[in-house]
């Protein structure tokens, strides 16, 4: 079996468009209880067997300088800080398993990745069902709805969306898992942002797997008019390939087209009453350009910060890659840590906030708010 979905993923999951997709069959192979649904089984697409994509399970960790031998600093990392813990999860790893579940600060998590939304999600995976408290192990299923991976829990088979973390079908129908705040980053920055950050041990590999390459061909193109496996057309709003910010705040999001962003380095906004900031650094590379992923487009790496901080609103300047407030003239990093001035030492809070295309947050939140530099 490996060897067949190896020869799958070489070849390019893009260019096999006549790869057979089950919409009827979703049932057979899953001990899902698929009677409870609130949507139609027939929106769930079959489109590689279950086992194509295994998660990776308490992953073990380097320290800096072991990590610095086997990771260039061009390597994009998913990166989830609690307190003074730091880890980075290489995104090779999960192009090809998926999901990395693990824990930060004694906290389960799980760390997705969807290709075909470019969609960096990391969930808690303890959530309350019915007065007790669960928790979940997160595994790729190989099926896709609205061009967007589907995961399922070991615990129950019930099926979660990537996108947004909820569950439509299963015995934990109508539950959402919480959104745990991350950045994608490279390594380098991981380094020079995170002292004595920890890094996912190279060694959790499958020798059969081609880390570092894209078996989705040229997929990063802002011209392409319906994303794959999409069977609809999508909002017209924004281009569906689009790159985007989408900020998660209160019951609400906010759009950011990333190409404002790169073009001002960082956007000071008050969306929906709220003081926020985006910080823009150019150095990782598109996942789903080229062949390899490290010779590929630069599309930078985006953080978004609570600006009302210590009893006051901060406005942010970019001056190389460090940010400066115009109030306290204080100096911040990316990760949101005031390096030098009156505030050194003190962390902006950061929000939930994606980075992907525009046509899943079109499509799960229709609703959103999307940034003019006029507004």
């Amino acid at each position: 079996m490996k060897k067949i979905i190896l020869l799958f993923l070489m070849l390019g999951v893009v260019s096999i468009s006549s790869a057979q997709i089950n919409r009827v069959g979703v049932k057979s192979e899953w001990a899902t209880n698929v009677d409870n649904s609130s949507i139609s089984l027939y929106e769930y697409e079959k489109l590689v067997p279950r086992e194509a994509f295994q998660s990776i399970d308490n992953p073990r960790f380097y320290n800096e300088e072991s990590a610095q031998e086997e990771y260039s600093e061009e390597a994009n990392v998913v990166v989830v800080a609690a307190g003074r813990e730091f880890k980075a999860y290489p995104l090779d790893f999960l192009m090809f398993h998926q999901v990395i579940n693990d824990r930060i600060g004694g906290m389960p998590i799980a760390i997705t990745y969807c290709p075909l939304t470019d969609a960096v999600e990391v969930y808690e995976r303890r959530f309350q069902y019915k007065g007790v408290q669960r928790e979940l192990t997160l595994s790729p299923s190989g099926m896709i709805r609205k061009s967007n991976i589907i995961l399922y829990d070991e615990q129950s088979e019930s099926w979660w969306q990537q996108y947004n973390g909820k569950s439509y079908t299963g015995a934990f129908k109508g539950h959402e898992l919480v959104k745990y705040p991350s950045l994608r980053i490279t390594m380098g920055q991981y380094y020079e942002n995170y002292k004595y950050g920890l890094v996912m041990k190279f060694n959790e590999r499958d020798e059969l797997l081609p880390y570092g390459k894209n078996p989705y061909y040229r997929y990063d193109n802002v011209l392409v008019e319906k994303p794959l496996y999409l069977n609809y057309m999508p909002s017209e709003r924004l281009m569906p390939m689009e790159r985007i910010v989408a900020v998660e705040l209160l019951n609400d999001h906010v759009i950011y087209p990333l190409e404002d962003v790169q073009k001002r380095g960082v956007i000071n906004d008050k969306p929906l009453d709220m003081y926020i900031a985006v910080f823009y650094d150019n150095a990782s590379t598109s996942m789903l350009e080229g062949r390899d992923i490290k010779s590929n487009k630069k599309i930078g790496s985006v953080a978004v910060y609570s600006t009302f901080h210590d009893g006051q609103s901060l406005t942010f300047t970019k001056e190389g890659n460090l940010f400066k407030d115009e109030k306290t003239q204080s100096v911040w990093n990316f990760s949101g840590r005031c390096i030098e001035g009156e505030m050194k030492g003190q962390q902006l809070k950061m929000l939930n906030f994606s980075q992907n295309f525009s046509f899943p947050e079109l499509d799960f939140y229709p609703n959103s708010l999307i940034y003019n530099i006029n507004w």
